[in-house]
């Protein structure tokens, strides 16, 4: 969800593809069924290997696997552009194949807005939000910057000269950056960011010298701040966390909040749509995800059905009214 950079625009149409009515049925339907045994599953990552996504979908088939739900499962990544490739490549290698489930959440919502992608969110089936976690800001251990004060101080004097680094164009990143500048009221022309497919290789450009700040998940960030390799300015949560003091504790007045979750393949009867959903719910049961969830720092956001098919609609239309008022797309 997003916040601080102004109401987002009313909610689109239903979209094609999304169908609500049927994902109320599917829903009902879950919550009276446990999940049956599956066969062997594949996901999809957007992404690349490391990246939030991809620790999403490790997180998910370790825990699926323990709980003895999935006898296998297989991972393929396409990564690039916030998983818009991805996406179309999903659309059209996997229609109509019911053991495939894509991986993905609100970045690609902004990089789909971003790159006014033709193929977009209306060609696949909502199947579950399963996680919410905030994002850090971040520089190398060394940065002269040591505070978010210093950093709000620099924007506000010398903006270009501040080097920022995150996920792909168009994503919560990109989004928080932006937030940030609009916040300390700094022309969006005079920030510079370089996006990055995953989170490792953002901090490998970080280790480098190449960026001044960094912006990631939580979960991406937390190997490298417990090394002290990098060191965090501020978290992205409307309250401080983990230790971390909030941007709006701190005089910066906007959060974000990043999702991820499970989408199906267009084709699937409601048969098959419905497997997806009780496998979903079972995952989110499971005592193994629940220790998944606490390792990664990830807040439990299970939401299936018709109210994440309607939350996706929803945050679709907040994306493009974010990234217009930004300026970023």
């Amino acid at each position: 969800m997003l916040a601080g950079a102004g109401a987002a625009a009313a909610s689109a149409s239903a979209l094609p593809g999304v169908s609500l009515a049927q994902a109320k049925s599917n829903a009902a339907a879950a919550a009276t069924k446990s999940a049956e045994a599956y066969g062997p599953l594949r996901l999809l990552v957007p992404a690349a290997q490391g990246s939030g996504w991809d620790q999403t979908a490790r997180a998910m088939a370790s825990a699926l696997q323990a709980s003895k739900l999935v006898e296998q499962v297989e991972f393929e990544y396409k990564p690039g552009k916030g998983g818009v490739p991805g996406l179309a490549y999903f659309v059209e290698k996997y229609a109509g194949q019911p053991n495939t489930l894509m991986v993905s959440g609100m970045v690609m919502l902004g990089a789909i807005a971003l790159n006014r992608a033709t193929v977009d969110m209306r060609r696949v089936t909502p199947i579950a939000r399963l996680t919410a976690s905030s994002l850090v800001v971040i520089v190398p251990k060394n940065s002269p910057l040591r505070s978010q004060a210093d950093l709000s101080a620099k924007l506000k004097t010398a903006p270009a000269s501040i080097r920022f680094g995150g996920g792909s164009a168009g994503g919560v990143d990109h989004m928080l950056m932006g937030m940030m500048g609009r916040a300390l009221e700094v022309p969006p022309a005079n920030l510079s960011y370089q996006p990055f497919a995953g989170g490792g290789e953002l901090l490998t450009a970080m280790g480098k010298g190449e960026l001044d700040v960094g912006i990631t998940g939580f979960s991406e960030a937390k190997q490298a701040l417990d090394s002290g390799a990098v060191r965090a300015l501020a978290i992205s949560s409307r309250a401080d966390s983990d230790g971390i003091r909030s941007l709006r504790s701190q005089g910066v007045a906007t959060d974000i909040s990043n999702w991820r979750g499970l989408f199906a393949p267009p084709g699937l009867d409601p048969a098959q749509i419905q497997k997806h959903i009780r496998l979903s719910a079972a995952l989110n049961a499971s005592p193994a995800w629940v220790a998944e969830l606490k390792k990664n720092r990830w807040s439990n956001a299970y939401t299936s059905g018709a109210p994440f098919a309607e939350l996706v609609e929803t945050e679709q239309t907040t994306a493009r009214v974010v990234l217009h008022l930004l300026k970023l797309g």
